[in-house]
């Protein structure tokens, strides 16, 4: 008779795709979790997977048996996890985010859930490798980078918008201008005005030149603030002018303290995904978080 171990080893080999991946997520040696797919395959009959270079790729016997008991498995994961929350406290759940998305869009839709919450804020690429080192569960992540054992769910779309205050005199264009002259008339305007980034490679601004006037900005920042809420308000008091995402500068606008300075013809806007660990995309949190937002 098959041994339930074995069934675990091989559902965590065929989610992680690794040996070595499988065995740190059910917190096994490697040996062990090689001689629970040993066992069963010579249970089964026939090899469940493939062996490649630094990847286990599942048999056309492998995918069906992986069909065969996924559901019960995890039906038997998560009857185990609610009788282990029913006698303890409530289950933690790491996060790493920008803080300003966090704040304006997630936290809402976070307070819901049944978990204790701790949060870190940073860069994308610095929160990826907390993930992969497995010292966060999840990342809202402003970009996907290319990893083998992290899944991207995409969640939301955040245009940007060149915003200043109410006050500030907008460019007028002459009339007898081409469209190439009055786009670079309208770059020049921009470039000379009192700019707040985000950081010293002005991050956002940035990519907003390059997407609109096809080249790198070529003005230095007069403010390096690294919190776009404060930019919005240096912004508000008239202390110069900044590229921010729609949500952040919506209400703003609509009050009149910000106004919009040039709406390029095609928006400027970027992807967040929810980022975890392959061999956990099937438990509870997981799915709880993806939940929150069905995939768009």
């Amino acid at each position: 008779m098959a041994d339930l171990e074995w069934y675990r080893s091989f559902l965590a080999i065929y989610r992680a795709g690794t040996v070595s991946a499988a065995a740190r997520a059910l917190f096994l040696t490697q040996p062990a979790v090689t001689q629970h797919l040993a066992a069963l395959e010579s249970f089964v009959g026939e090899p469940l997977f493939m062996r490649a270079p630094r990847q286990m790729i599942p048999t056309l016997r492998g995918k069906q048996l992986y069909s065969q008991v996924v559901q019960a498995l995890e039906t038997l994961e998560l009857v185990t996890e609610e009788i282990q929350n029913a006698h303890v406290e409530l289950p933690l759940l790491r996060c790493g985010a920008p803080r300003e998305y966090f704040v304006d869009i997630v936290l809402k839709r976070f307070i819901q859930l049944p978990y204790r919450l701790l949060l870190r804020f940073a860069e994308t690429a610095a929160l990826i490798a907390d993930l992969e080192r497995e010292q966060l569960d999840v990342v809202i992540a402003t970009q996907q980078i290319a990893s083998r054992e992290v899944e991207y769910h995409r969640i939301d779309e955040e245009c940007f918008q060149i915003v200043g205050p109410p006050d500030l005199l907008l460019f007028a264009a002459e009339a007898t201008l081409g469209e190439a002259e009055e786009l670079e008339a309208i770059e020049q305007w921009l470039a000379a005005q009192r700019w707040i980034s985000y950081g010293v490679e002005l991050p956002i601004i940035r990519r907003f030149w390059q997407q609109c006037f096809g080249k790198r900005p070529s003005f230095q920042a007069a403010l390096i603030v690294p919190d776009l809420h404060a930019i919005q308000r240096i912004i508000e008091e008239g202390g110069g002018i900044s590229i921010l995402p729609d949500y952040l500068c919506r209400e703003g606008i609509e009050a009149g303290r910000l106004q919009v300075l040039w709406e390029p013809l095609q928006k400027v806007s970027n992807e967040l995904w929810l980022a975890y660990r392959k061999v956990e995309r099937n438990e509870a949190k997981i799915k709880a978080l993806r939940q929150l937002w069905p995939r768009l």
